[in-house]
């Protein structure tokens, strides 16, 4: 098992070694709520989630022309190819000193071009439908590592569609132990962002738009009560809490309010 501290150093390397690109990438999955409690957020309270694949998402690439593909600069450098499948060179989805996979997330109208010239084909690109609304509603953030001391920018979803998001398309995980993690993120910025209000304002912007109409069904479904299903899977995944009595009463009503609002 990697630790924590291995993981966070390789995670800043990935974002050195993709620094000339980050304009055209959005940091999507399991270390946005990371980048929002340590540098959005600044909670020295909250305990950071953290996964172990590193995802970006990317759209219409509009900075500029790149001399190099990501994969031509990745590949490059100590990352390691692994084949997707048995007899065939590409794609392939590259690793970070062999240990963390880096993988490369779109929406299926994107054009071939922009994955030739951007990210380069030889890359698995994982194809999402309506992922574009991730990359619409973005914002920058400053970080600083305490590895390298240096301050830089990345783009995440802003924690009111990252949010909205994974209450849309949880449901559809096949794997239980995703939709658990989808609900735990949600979770997490219900609880520890200090602009709930201003969250909950574009929440409610998004759904008036008819973003994921589902999410209202899916939510209602999941946390009906304090013992349905949806409190139950997050108050495993969130563990042992010091700061709350009665952790899943929290869930409920975190998640009420927010069904509220739908």
């Amino acid at each position: 098992m990697i630790k924590l501290n291995e993981i966070e150093a390789i995670f800043f390397r990935v974002l050195k070694d993709l620094k000339d690109y980050l304009n055209d990438l959005t940091l999507v999955g399991g270390w946005v709520p990371y980048i929002y409690t340590r540098f959005l957020w600044n909670n020295v309270l909250a305990k950071p989630i953290t996964t172990v694949d590193i995802d970006f998402g990317f759209g219409d690439v509009k900075e500029k022309v790149y001399s190099k593909t990501i994969f031509d600069k990745l590949s490059s450098l100590d990352y390691t190819e692994r084949h997707l499948e048995i007899g065939k060179i590409y794609p392939v989805v590259l690793y970070k000193k062999g240990k963390i996979p880096i993988d490369f997330i779109t929406f299926p109208e994107i054009g071939n071009d922009i994955i030739e010239k951007f990210i380069g084909r030889q890359i698995d690109i994982n194809k999402i439908d309506m992922f574009d609304f991730l990359i619409k509603y973005r914002m920058p953030i400053n970080i600083k590592n305490k590895y390298r001391k240096v301050s830089s920018e990345i783009y995440c979803p802003k924690p009111s569609a990252f949010l909205y998001q994974k209450g849309a398309v949880f449901i559809d995980r096949e794997d239980e132990q995703k939709r658990a993690k989808d609900l735990h993120y949600i979770y997490f910025i219900l609880r520890y962002a200090p602009d709930i209000d201003i969250i909950f304002k574009e929440i409610i912007e998004y759904h008036k738009k008819g973003y994921f109409k589902n999410i209202s069904q899916n939510l209602s479904k999941y946390f009906e009560r304090s013992a349905s299903q949806g409190c139950l899977m997050v108050e495993k995944e969130n563990g042992p809490d010091d700061y709350i009595d009665d952790l899943r009463q929290d869930i409920f009503e975190r998640f009420k309010k927010l069904r509220e609002l739908l």
